[in-house]
């Protein structure tokens, strides 16, 4: 940025610069009112029926006395209601993430990222707003107020008031009939209560991760990342211990054991003693009717208390985990993810079905219905529409017309926005599979498609990721299956060559448009960073994720986890081009490759000899211009939405792709929001 002061100084002494310095004025002032505005994505649906809405990171569901259903919908910052005619509405927050409003309406305060809701006995709903590291309380009367937690992350505060407590990640609560609430306060590796005269104690694991402990005082036992919590009734609280692949029982006198899951990641011994099973992936709770009902990865696995043995009760009995539908028998449906559960007034087991972005239901006959979330917006405009990428995935391509393609992973779709705004799907059924190469690519299986690539000729390629494979959609809808290789961004020259960012394998592919392949970067399987100035197929990578050419056909490689961007060019030498190879912020105004980045998992480049990072665990997309110099082009360093169409370095997101139109304008996929943004 240039001073005031600076400019003054050269007005005075330099008259002859005056032209140049106002046209510099003039580029920093657009600079400046740059803004960040959603072109897809975020439609919540508030006032129609809860099936026609979107929901965002659903992670708990609970029911109030009324029948009324809340769910939480943490990627947009608010909890909602669902009422018993099936109409969805906001309960509390305001779509921006923050923290206010305490003492007065919960519906006008913000709120950030709510992880776990539930009922006390007198009907106040408390909820874990964990992006603020509080627990806080909605009355009857739809007041908020907070019971633990300072604000601050950390530990601290046992054997005070909650409110003077320090927390890190409540995810789950549980209270039970005496008011004594209980907390998996997961980065801090325990779980603490808090007693019905609001003083908080640690009642389970010592600070430290890890698996330690089970026949002696639960205070002194190690847990990892705890992110359910429930109890009986009898004095007996249980911990979904979940990087332990356990669920751990603390009796009255203060004693835990493991309770279920024998340690081992999968989905094995249904049907046997709880403690031999397989259990990977335990996330959520809930006990009734002599059952404990534990969600994982894929499933809904249930333990009878009086026999101790554990059986599945829903998902994929293989462990798969997708989605293929409603209206079969839950043994017959496919899951991602489940985490929070509760029982309806008719004592069916409702599901937060969190990676398929809707609550689900298992009703009579044990067939499964979504009853909340699922919307897709396909054949409107795009801004009505809901996305669900994710981490790895999300990645944005162009056609030469400018029609825009997504990955959107977590639909199993691929989806276009034409130019006039309108969102379509154009491969993929919406159900998690490998079929359909023949035919109609709309009628076709998916599974977590990441990355789309469009060429000049009409076809689209596909990194379709679970599938280990690419799939390609020709100029008249088929699709086919181009080759099998694991795959993330990918990219298209001037001459119809496809690049693929093989991050599983550490190389960079080239294929024809005959589907001839070579690789272009990265030894397969040699994961690290081993040197520049080498040919690139003797240099290492760690986990490229994005890829893109530019009109010379230099290549531009997002080299993950070397946090670098790395360029080969035309003669096959490698080199960093950004990044200087370690995690962090720093650099903006010099060398490109004397910076900090941090997790890069995108890059683009555009016409004019500059190249895009989605610098995504720094909150920003970074631009590096011909010249090499760096700077930050949108992101304010922080992942909580905050709104739209507000100034580019003042909006808070989390970009996992980054794609530059044929205009020149730059798009990204906010996966804090669930949003495609553009910088314009």
């Amino acid at each position: 940025m240039i001073s005031m002061s600076k400019l003054k100084f050269a007005k005075t002494r330099l008259y002859g610069l005056l032209p140049c310095l106002i046209l510099v004025a003039a580029a920093w002032a657009n600079a400046a009112t740059t803004k960040v505005i959603t072109v897809a994505g975020g439609y919540a649906g508030n006032g129609k029926p809860a099936t026609a809405a979107g929901i965002d990171q659903l992670s708990s569901v609970a029911m109030d006395a009324k029948g009324n259903l809340y769910v939480t919908d943490s990627g947009n910052c608010q909890i909602r209601k669902i009422n018993s005619k099936g109409i969805i509405v906001k309960y509390a927050g305001t779509t921006i993430c923050g923290f206010s409003g305490d003492g007065g309406p919960a519906a006008s305060a913000m709120i950030n990222s709510p992880s776990t809701i539930v009922f006390d006995g007198a009907g106040n709903l408390l909820f874990g707003d964990e992006g603020n590291s509080r627990i806080r309380k909605i009355t009857p009367a739809g007041i908020i107020s907070t019971i633990a937690g300072n604000g601050t992350f950390g530990y601290s505060g046992d054997g005070g008031p909650a409110t003077e407590a320090s927390l890190n990640g409540p995810t789950s609560l549980f209270v039970d009939s005496a008011n004594n609430i209980y907390i998996t306060d997961a980065f801090n590796y325990v779980v603490r209560k808090i007693d019905a005269a609001g003083v908080i104690h640690t009642v389970a694991g010592n600070s430290q991760p890890g698996f330690a402990g089970d026949g002696g005082p639960a205070t002194s036992a190690q847990i990892s990342y705890s992110s359910g919590i429930v109890a009986d009734g009898q004095g007996n609280f249980y911990i979904a211990d979940a990087n332990n692949e356990r669920v751990r029982k603390v009796d009255a006198s203060g004693t835990i054991i493991t309770y279920a899951g024998n340690g081992q990641f999968g989905n094995g011994g249904n049907g046997g003693p709880a403690t031999g099973a397989s259990i990977g992936g335990v996330r959520g709770l809930l006990i009734k009717g002599g059952k404990l009902y534990i969600t994982t990865s894929s499933n809904v696995w249930a333990v009878s208390v009086a026999t101790q043995k554990i059986k599945i009760i829903a998902g994929d009995a293989g462990g798969l985990s997708g989605f293929n539908g409603d209206g079969k028998p839950a043994l017959a449906t496919t899951f991602q993810f489940p985490w929070g559960m509760s029982l309806d007034s008719a004592g069916r087991l409702l599901i937060a079905d969190e990676g398929n972005a809707r609550v689900r239901r298992i009703g009579g006959g044990k067939i499964v219905r979504t009853i909340a979330g699922g919307n897709t917006g396909d054949g409107g405009p795009a801004r009505a529409s809901n996305l669900n990428a994710d981490f790895f995935g999300g990645h944005i391509a162009f056609d030469p017309s400018g029609n825009l393609y997504l990955a959107d992973t977590g639909n199993f779709r691929v989806r276009r926005i034409s130019t006039a705004g309108v969102i379509t799907t154009i491969a993929g059924n919406g159900n998690a599979g490998y079929s359909g190469d023949g035919g109609l690519a709309t009628e076709a299986t998916l599974n977590q498609p990441t990355g789309v690539a469009a060429d000049g000729a009409g076809n689209v390629y596909i990194a379709d990721t679970n599938n280990f494979a690419i799939r390609k959609v020709d100029s008249n809808g088929i699709i086919t299956t181009f080759a099998t290789t694991p795959a993330n961004g990918m990219a298209v020259d001037g001459a119809g060559n496809l690049y693929v960012a093989g991050f599983f394998t550490d190389v960079v592919w080239k294929f024809t448009p005959q589907g001839a392949s070579s690789i272009v970067a990265g030894m397969q399987f040699s994961f690290g960073y081993n040197g520049d100035g080498i040919p690139a197929t003797e240099a290492w990578l760690a986990f490229p994720m994005g890829v893109a050419v530019d009109k010379a056909g230099n290549i531009y490689i997002a080299d993950w986890l070397n946090n670098r961007i790395r360029k080969v060019d035309t003669s096959g030498i490698i080199s960093t081009v950004a990044g200087n190879g370690n995690a962090g912020f720093s650099g903006d105004g010099g060398p490109a490759t004397s910076a900090m980045i941090w997790s890069d998992l995108d890059v683009a480049v555009d016409t004019k000899g500059n190249f895009y990072i989605a610098d995504s665990s720094n909150f920003r997309i970074r631009m590096v211009d011909a010249s090499g110099t760096i700077h930050t082009l949108a992101g304010s360093g922080d992942g909580g939405y905050n709104g739209n169409a507000l100034p580019a370095t003042t909006t808070n997101m989390f970009p996992v792709a980054v794609g530059v139109s044929p205009s020149g304008v730059v798009y990204l996929m906010d996966n804090a929001s669930y949003r495609l943004r553009k910088v314009h």
